[in-house]
């Protein structure tokens, strides 16, 4: 590119020759500028995006004891899911907010609800943490 940005400054040497000249010298160096300056913008463009996918993990979502337990029954369900009762129902309210588990087809007025590929990472992980202290 910067070859490119020197080669603009020549073209201005031209201008100082009669005005026949001038006129024919802007024509054909404008076109060239706003080839450069659309080059530009898609180069920027791709270089700005390589950042964005480095990004930082978000961190697991923080769950009481009992929302575990009740991730960890949906995910034994499988793929016919577990159907929802007015106790599990906030519980599972709630981890549907965080993107956990997701609604299914309606069942006499209740949902059934299936485990997410985040609700499953979410889910082993606090299984192998309380193995170490017990065998400590």
């Amino acid at each position: 590119m910067a070859v490119k940005k020197s080669a603009a400054p020549k073209t201005a040497a031209p201008k100082k020759p009669k005005a026949t000249v001038k006129k024919a010298a802007p024509k054909k160096a404008a076109p060239k500028a706003a080839a450069v300056k659309k080059a530009a913008p898609k180069a920027a463009a791709v270089k700005k995006a390589a950042p964005k996918k480095a990004a930082p993990k978000k961190a697991a979502p923080k769950l009481t004891d009992a929302q575990v337990t009740l991730l960890s029954e949906v995910g034994s369900k499988g793929e016919a899911g577990l159907l929802s009762t007015k106790a599990n129902a906030r519980s599972l309210t709630a981890l549907q907010a965080k993107k956990l588990v997701k609604k299914g087809k309606k069942h006499e007025g209740q949902f059934f609800y299936h485990i997410t590929k985040l609700g499953t990472k979410s889910a082993t992980p606090k299984a192998p943490a309380s193995e170490p202290s017990s065998a400590s």
